[in-house]
């Protein structure tokens, strides 16, 4: 397995950022880990043995095998229908107006 052409980059400078980035998320990563393990210790295990499998940089923690970063941008609901499991979603920021939908909870944060 082996890191998208997004996720590396052309050139060193943007392969150095996602370094840099998952470098500087580790704590945040590292604490997700923590709870998703209390909390879903089966889903863990299984994604911990997919993450060791696909590793290809120190510098991501892990368990999940890729992260996405939604900036300034409204999105519509995803589904991955091949995840076998939960996900990590946080928003940080200011917000007005909008919601957030969570249909495997029937939960609607505005």
């Amino acid at each position: 397995m082996n890191p998208s052409a997004a996720m590396i980059g052309k050139t060193a400078v943007q392969g150095s950022a996602a370094k840099w980035y998952l470098l500087a998320t580790r704590e945040v990563a590292l604490t997700l880990a923590g709870i998703f393990s209390v909390c879903f210790p089966k889903y863990y295990e299984m994604y911990k043995e997919a993450f060791d499998a696909g590793i290809w940089t120190s510098a991501d923690p892990g368990p999940w095998l890729g992260r996405a970063v939604v900036f300034k941008l409204e999105v519509n609901m995803h589904i991955d229908r091949l995840d076998g499991g939960p996900c990590a979603s946080f928003p940080i920021g200011y917000f007005s107006g909008g919601e957030v939908y969570l249909p495997d909870l029937n939960a609607k944060l505005a």
